[in-house]
């Protein structure tokens, strides 16, 4: 394409090579409406359409995200009840959301299939432009809210997908924290409002609003198209001109965005949860914010994510230590915030108490006016400006949607979309100014100049929780009062309406207007994970081809199957310690600056595997994974081999002060994201595997670990005992992925020999109440359920549960029930699972579980057309994978003795699942396994459960 081409109302504006993605900038205009279309060419094996508009609020009500939920709820073309659910049943798509940001809201959607991508992106552009809820508003009531009674004998509740979905994120303390900061540092711009809505507010959106709203801002004047991928444009701008721009005029919509004048010295004060049980000491949260500057300066924003790595990075870094040697608090963390017009930083201290934050706050004074004067280590900010260049070039799956990110962060804005986009010279530049003063000067004006600071406390409060419930009753209890009896007669029907929407099906009319994939569009053949089993010095050695070149992986797998259940505990709290203290060669901060100069990332963790059908006994290993530049490779060996057999597990106060911080970031991720571990908890009944996650990553790991931390010198002994033990040549498998055959010789000679377990397997369990409810400080809950028969074939059970997702549980827990989320899961070792996310009635979820089966008898009763379901089970089993995670999947494929021949014999099973298999499969569903929620106390009542709070 030439500048200037026209192209099916499109005009060419300008073409420009993107190097750092391997692709080639196609910016177009629309000559109608002036809609905006960037397409970035490339060959890879996605393909991604996305539109977004620019979607500024002018309150809390969350009115473009209950938008973003409510337009995929059908649309003129394609008048299904949910064009997003039939989308999610009957695509191989790689990628299907929607999202709200603080100031715009984009619609991606991705697909390796070309069929498939032109079907996905016919529907979006439907549902974005000719949405039902203009004239069916049931959708506004089940995804914004309404209030829910049938009759006025009912005690009237809120409901709503949206008004729980926020419930549910504003339960997380660093939510809270970032919209509270916000609301602080942009007073007079759309920056104060959260996007996503606050649920006392969301109350207050009409549906008259509503509708308004998507008149206002969901026009192709106001447009933002995004393409990447070896599309077929021609198609695509058919499509988009011929059934939509063209029907629209050119038009003025005001989304202006001001820039925010520095603030004065503000402080602000709020209340956050925690549980009735918990000491409220130590649970102040104070964060000092300041606007970094404009999009446009993306050197000093590059520059402020440099210094955050370099200062905050790990618990010796400079600024994070000076911190935590004041012994006031528990962990520090400079952040920024990028993807707005002006861009914020901010930093937090957590868990501290309120008293003690004026010493802090001249703690921080100092450690960076010392920082300022002496000058930042310059080896310390090379290695950061390393890793966030690794981290830039290296990217994660889809790439398409993470490029559509970046480039919306200056294009939105009327600049470049490559600016984000074409990072890397930015990162030469900045290296180009270690020497000049360039950092000190920055960070001196980000947090010793007070001038538009903002001064956050986030106040723990044990009563909080039943003031906000307490607070809502009183609302609908004033609206009620205020009701005339036909006004709550209105209400009444319009409940019985929406029931009846909710229950009614879709016509075999409206379902065939769905564009679907055919069986036969479907490859037969699985994706390969090609692995070639060599050995090395007399151990397995497991090597991966690699698409992402000049970027390495090595995957160090050391068996734990001898140890006892306290040394399995031990290794998961090792897991944390690694990279965090000395060596006998280098201190804990040398070792941080190594890791961050030389590595793209580093990990460590407990995984555990089991044979096909084995219940009884699993294979656990301590794992170590990293990835790094192929040219740094013996060097990245050395420094991995150094970590793994010296760390010094003897300094007390560095361990106790690594493993209190595990300890808050875990309660804090259980709070974010109770239906992973709700699942984990219930799945540790099936089997050794799980019950052997559960207690080194899940509930049980996080209350072993944090009993541990009374006696924290008998688990640094056990530890310390355990590394010498099993990081050994014995005990290892390893694998690597590199495009150059490297010899990771080397990094086994540096092991010492050891002794291997007797055997690789091991049989484990737990004691778990088979009914439990773990109280959490949360305004919704997360509800989960095992089953215990996993005889049925695999291949059955995938299409059987994805039946039950989107056909049952989507409907009667999400929909009716007001859920954010469901859904019926199978772990890679066939361990079935259903749970619910953000759910305001677990009681109800529980029996909705509880009758799956007659429903999936029902529903298969008439021989139902299953393809769609079966398609989607082999989309959710084949998503995309980046390099690391290719061979993350590929070794646990080796693991598992799971081969290619057997997947590509169970992908053919699947493809050719019938109704009767399905409803023979779903007899085994009548066993019912462990429950457990995990939610406020007030959700448990009429369970009949064992009571735990999370501490």
């Amino acid at each position: 394409m030439q500048i200037n081409d026209k192209i099916h109302g499109f005009t060419v504006k300008r073409t420009a090579p993107a190097p750092n993605s391997g692709s080639e900038l196609i910016e177009m205009e629309h000559d109608k409406t002036g809609a905006k279309l960037i397409w970035l060419k490339n060959d890879g094996e996605n393909k991604l359409f996305s539109i977004g508009f620019r979607t500024p609020p002018k309150d809390h009500t969350g009115i473009f995200h209950i938008l973003e939920h409510s337009v995929l709820g059908g649309s003129k073309k394609y008048p299904v009840k949910e064009p997003f659910l039939e989308l999610m049943k009957g695509t191989m798509n790689t990628f299907l959301n929607a999202m709200t940001y603080p100031d715009k809201t984009i619609f991606p959607v991705s697909s390796r299939n070309d069929t498939d991508f032109m079907n996905l992106t016919k529907v979006y552009l439907d549902a974005v432009f000719d949405p039902a809820i203009y004239y069916n508003p049931n959708i506004f009531y089940q995804e914004g809210w309404h209030i829910e009674m049938r009759s006025k004998s009912d005690t009237p509740v809120y409901k709503g997908v949206v008004f729980n979905e926020m419930k549910g994120a504003l339960s997380s303390v660093y939510s809270r924290m970032e919209t509270e900061l916000m609301n602080v540092l942009f007073p007079d711009t759309c920056y104060r409002f959260e996007s996503g809505g606050i649920p006392e507010y969301i109350t207050d959106l009409t549906y008259d609003q509503f509708i308004e709203g998507h008149k206002t801002y969901y026009h192709p004047s106001n447009s933002y198209i995004y393409l990447d991928g070896p599309v077929d444009i021609d198609s695509v701008l058919e499509l988009i001109d011929g059934e939509y721009l063209s029907r629209y005029e050119k038009r003025e919509v005001n989304t202006e965005i001001p820039e925010q004048k520095p603030i004065s010295p503000t402080v602000k004060k709020c209340q956050y949860a925690i549980s009735p049980d918990e000491d409220e000491k130590n649970h102040t949260y104070l964060v000092l914010g300041k606007i970094l500057g404009s999009w446009k300066d993306r050197e000093k924003i590059t520059a402020a994510s440099v210094l955050s790595e370099a200062l905050t990075g790990s618990n010796d870094a400079p600024l994070k230590r000076a911190i935590l040697d004041t012994g006031l608090c528990l962990d520090t963390s400079l952040e920024v915030s990028d993807e707005v017009l002006q861009p914020f930083g901010f930093l937090c201290i957590s868990n501290t108490d309120e008293e003690n934050c004026e010493k802090l706050k001249e703690a921080v004074k100092k450690a960076v006016s010392d920082l300022c004067s002496k000058g930042i280590d310059r080896e310390l900010i090379n290695a950061a400006i390393n890793r966030l260049e690794f981290r830039f070039r290296a990217g994660g799956e889809p790439r398409g949607l993470t490029r559509n990110q970046k480039a919306l962060s200056a294009w939105l804005y009327g600049g470049d979309p490559l600016c984000y986009l074409e990072l890397g010279d930015v990162y030469d530049q900045l290296r180009s100014k270690l020497d000049s003063g360039y950092f000190e000067k920055l960070l001196s004006e980000w947090l010793l100049d007070e001038n538009g600071m903002a001064e956050l406390y986030l106040l723990p409060s044990k009563t909080y929780g039943e003031e906000q419930k307490a607070a809502e009753a009183k609302r609908i209890a004033d609206v009620m009062s205020r009701l005339s009896c036909e006004e709550t007669d209105v209400i009444i029907e319009q409940n019985k309406q929406l029931d009846s929407w909710q229950q009614s099906v879709d016509t075999p009319e409206q379902l065939a207007s769905m564009p679907h994939l055919a069986i036969s569009e479907v490859n037969e053949e699985p994706l390969s994970f090609e692995t070639e089993e060599t050995e090395c010095c007399g151990i397995t050695v497991l090597r991966h081809p690699a698409s992402d070149k000049g970027i390495a992986a090595v995957n160090l797998y050391f068996s734990l199957a001898d140890c006892t259940e306290e040394e399995l505990s031990a290794a998961a709290a090792m897991s944390e310690l690694y990279g965090s203290l000395p060596t006998s060669k280098s201190s804990a901060a040398e070792i941080q600056r190594k890791v961050t100069g030389l590595l793209g990332s580093i990990s460590y963790n407990v995984n555990v595997f089991s044979k096909k059908g084995v219940t009884d006994k699993c294979k656990p290993y301590f794992t170590v994974k990293a990835r790094f530049l192929e040219k740094n490779t013996a060097e990245a060996f050395s420094l991995i081999s150094e970590i793994i057999t010296d760390t010094q597990f003897t300094d007390a106060a560095a361990v106790t002060e690594v493993l209190k911080q595990t300890d808050e970031d875990f309660k804090q991720h259980i709070i974010a994201n109770g239906h992973s571990y709700s699942m984990s908890r219930v799945r540790a009944s099936l089997s050794a595997e799980s019950a052997l996650a559960e207690l080194t990553a899940g509930y049980e790991g996080y209350k072993r670990l944090h009993a541990a931390l009374d006696a924290p010198e008998k688990l640094m002994e056990r530890i310390a005992l355990l590394s010498k033990r099993i990081i050994c040549s014995a005990r290892l498998t390893a694998s690597i992925t590199d495009s150059s055959n490297t010899s990771i010789e080397p990094l086994i000679r540096s092991l010492a020999e050891g002794t291997a377990p007797a055997d690789e397997e091991m049989s484990f369990k737990l004691d778990i109440p088979e009914k439990q409810g773990i109280i959490i400080p949360s305004g919704v809950s997360y509800t989960a359920m095992a089953l215990p028969d996993n005889s049925a074939d695999n291949a059955i059970l995938n299409v059987l549960f994805r039946a039950l997702s989107l056909e049952y549980l989507w409907n009667e827990v999400r929909v009716k029930g007001g859920a954010y989320g469901t859904g019926a899961v199978i772990t890679p070792s066939h361990e079935q699972t259903y749970y619910s996310y953000r759910d305001p009635s677990p009681a109800s979820t529980i029996e909705t579980y509880r009758k799956a089966a007659d429903f999936t008898v029902e529903y298969c009763r008439n021989e139902p057309d299953i393809t769609q379901y079966i398609i989607s089970s082999v989309a959710k089993n084949e998503p995309l994978l980046s390099d690391g995670n290719k061979s993350i999947k590929a070794d646990g494929l080796w693991f598992r003795g799971i081969t290619y021949t057997e997947r590509a014999e169970a992908k053919k099973r699947m493809l050719k699942v019938t109704p009767k298999q399905l409803a023979e499969a779903a007899e085994k569903l009548k066993k019912f396994g462990n429950i457990c929620v995990m939610g406020s106390e007030d959700a448990m009542k009429g369970l009949d459960l064992t009571i735990n709070t999370l501490a």
